[in-house]
């Protein structure tokens, strides 16, 4: 193991493997295993510890592999900043940005990596995933109902020629850890920190847009864990708040003004979820400045509708919001 500042050959690994990782060892020994079990062997691996744990440390000194490089983060960072600075890091002709609760198939890197090296039009290379549980088991039938969820369902191995449909057609592309793209292909400074933890969709947006193409390979070649302490598992007014900045955006700079409508409904529909969690914690005043602004957007009557509800003293909205949840149960 060595330091993520250290130097590297003149040439450089084929490939920057950025492992994002906050606490949770086991998972985390999993996901590295994976890594370093790639029939691609040319790579670099930075860890970038934002909990700077010292288990992290050393378990990155057990595995006793020179492709380690080993960054604790003190104080933390933000989950994108990390990410962003870990990226910025990478030494390698592809960067991959993979969580420490992911787990890759052996042939991940080797097989996202062959059509970029084939083409050098080609950006960003991503493929299906199973879904696994905590213990690492995969359910079938839900990995299956995911594939169709987010549009993969029979689409083809290759260039995917439409490129907001990329982005806003069933949502296509995966999370991080399912993907692999260009050094280049996007500008890092890019990477808005207002979208939170749904950077993964920003950075998808600005693949998108780049003057490369997107590729997709339909085999399950990572599998994305679900579990109680996963950001995806965790709602939060945050979270939403995120996905309303990037649909915002969309829409007051006309990113993709073919899909507005779609992008309207999406703004509104977050909007709402998020100003409903504000609600159940008492924060009824930044709930309706959420809920305006999206309406001003999008002239959503279920952004007037919530904010009516927004409008009625805290206790009470609060009280009848957990009723709601009770009784949906």
């Amino acid at each position: 193991m060595t330091s993520a500042q250290s130097e590297g050959s003149e040439q450089g690994p084929l490939v920057s493997v950025v492992l994002m990782a906050y606490k949770r060892i086991e998972y985390l020994r999993i996901t590295m295993a994976s890594i370093l079990g790639q029939t691609l062997g040319d790579f670099e691996l930075i860890v970038a510890d934002n909990s700077n744990s010292p288990e992290i440390a050393r378990m990155c000194t057990v595995f006793d592999d020179p492709r380690i490089h080993y960054i604790g983060r003190e104080p933390s960072l933000s989950m994108v900043q990390n990410a962003k600075s870990g990226m910025k890091l990478a030494k390698g002709k592809y960067i991959a940005n993979i969580h420490d609760d992911d787990v890759l198939d052996a042939r991940f890197l080797e097989t996202l990596i062959h059509p970029m090296e084939q083409d050098e039009k080609i950006g960003l290379v991503f493929c299906d995933c199973k879904i696994i549980n905590a213990d690492g088991v995969e359910d079938v039938a839900i990995s299956d109902k995911n594939t169709k969820a987010y549009g993969r369902e029979g689409l083809a191995e290759g260039m995917l020629t439409h490129r907001a449909g990329t982005v806003f057609d069933h949502e296509v592309l995966p999370p991080p850890s399912g993907r692999v793209f260009r050094a280049g292909s996007i500008d890092l400074d890019e990477i808005d920190e207002r979208a939170g933890n749904a950077y993964d969709w920003w950075m998808g947006f600005l693949h998108c847009k780049s003057a490369f193409w997107c590729y997709y390979i339909p085999t399950r070649l990572m599998s994305y864990r679900v579990h109680a302490d996963s950001a995806s598992s965790c709602g939060s007014a945050k979270a939403s708040e995120s996905m309303v900045f990037i649909f915002s955006y969309f829409l007051t700079h006309q990113s993709f003004p073919e899909k507005n409508q779609i992008i309207k409904k999406k703004l509104a529909l977050y909007s709402s979820n998020g100003a409903k969690l504000r609600l159940l914690v008492g924060e009824n005043a930044e709930a309706r400045v959420g809920l305006m602004k999206a309406f001003r957007l999008t002239g959503s009557m279920r952004c007037i509708m919530v904010y009516l509800f927004a409008c009625l003293p805290s206790g009470l909205t609060r009280l009848t919001l957990k009723a709601m949840v009770h009784f949906r149960k």
